[in-house]
């Protein structure tokens, strides 16, 4: 039997009724981290690039052969996938006054997409907006990132953990009428404000607050594998306040699948949601809204998910 025609069969089945958006998509973004394009570089990504929407590529300064980063950088976007740059690299072009040339580098490898960040600067919003103003100009996307990954310095925080609701929609909503494609919120930000083990419910609720009030087809929520803990728990708290097609960015590439199996609620984090849901649809209008367990359950274990198949 054609394999192609299986596989489509199998998508077909998991996409009824489960909601989920397919290529293009303006929601349901999946961004992918690349931290080594030789070992997880275009070839490991095909076999479900269908799943990936974005690619931001972390290495791409530390070869020596610039022609392995442009072949990869043109086999993602022959996939269908915009390509950025980590956004390290552009503070690093500012803070040397190479902007002009860091632009160029970019042109010539073939990056349709810029991320401008302020992690370790002490660049102003106004500056910010400048910023994506340039690179708007000059034909990119731009990805405008909200927050610093330490809280000290950072405006739109009031501890590590908490933010000022008020400031963080404030510089979201600056990002986007500058004309910012998406807004990249902080992986370091949204880690801390739902809490690795799902226990900081002052800051759950204040992530809930910020993203009622912005456009969800630009608010892309960053997660971070920081000392190698497991993600997991958070895509599904995720997906089930906001649905399978909340904006998810710094995936690595051996996560995407079981990311888009928590997406579609057949995953054991929200306790298969999906099946019950398919099976008595009396239970809610959406199957990410029916009762889920809770997750004392394996959390404090916190594993390498890239060593845990």
């Amino acid at each position: 039997m054609d394999r192609l025609k299986i596989l489509k069969d199998v998508q077909d089945l998991l996409d009824q009724d489960s909601g989920r958006t397919k290529k293009r998509r303006k929601t349901g973004i999946t961004m992918i981290l690349i931290e080594d394009v030789v070992n997880y570089g275009p070839k490991y990504v095909e076999p479900f690039q269908e799943l990936v929407d974005r690619v931001k590529l972390l290495d791409f300064l530390w070869h020596h052969d610039m022609s392995v980063v442009e072949k990869a950088v043109n086999e993602y976007r022959e996939m269908d996938m915009d390509v950025a740059p980590g956004g390290t690299h552009f503070e690093v072009a500012k803070a040397q006054d190479r902007l002009n040339e860091y632009l160029k580098l970019l042109k010539d490898l073939g990056f349709n997409e810029v991320e401008v960040e302020n992690h370790a600067g002490v660049s102003t919003i106004e500056e910010m907006k400048d910023e994506v103003k340039f690179f708007k100009d000059h034909g990119f996307k731009v990805v405008g990132e909200l927050g610093k990954k330490w809280w000290k310095g950072d405006t739109t925080r009031v501890s590590r953990d908490l933010i000022s609701v008020e400031k963080t929609v404030e510089q979201t909503q600056q990002l986007i009428e500058a004309g910012a494609d998406y807004v990249y919120w902080e992986g370091m930000i949204v880690r801390g404000l739902i809490g690795p083990q799902l226990e900081n419910k002052r800051g759950m609720k204040q992530l809930i607050e910020v993203a009622n009030q912005v456009d969800p087809e630009k608010m892309v929520f960053e997660l971070w594998d920081t000392r190698h803990q497991s993600n997991r728990p958070l895509f599904a708290w995720l997906v089930k306040q906001f649905g399978p097609n909340v904006n998810l960015a710094n995936i690595m590439p051996w996560e995407v699948k079981i990311l888009e199996w928590i997406r579609h609620g057949i995953f054991y984090e929200m306790d298969h949601p999906y099946m019950k849901w398919a099976k008595d649809k009396s239970q809610g209008s959406h199957w990410w809204k029916i009762e889920s367990p809770d997750y004392d359950i394996d959390l404090q274990r916190g594993y390498a998910l890239k060593d845990s198949f």
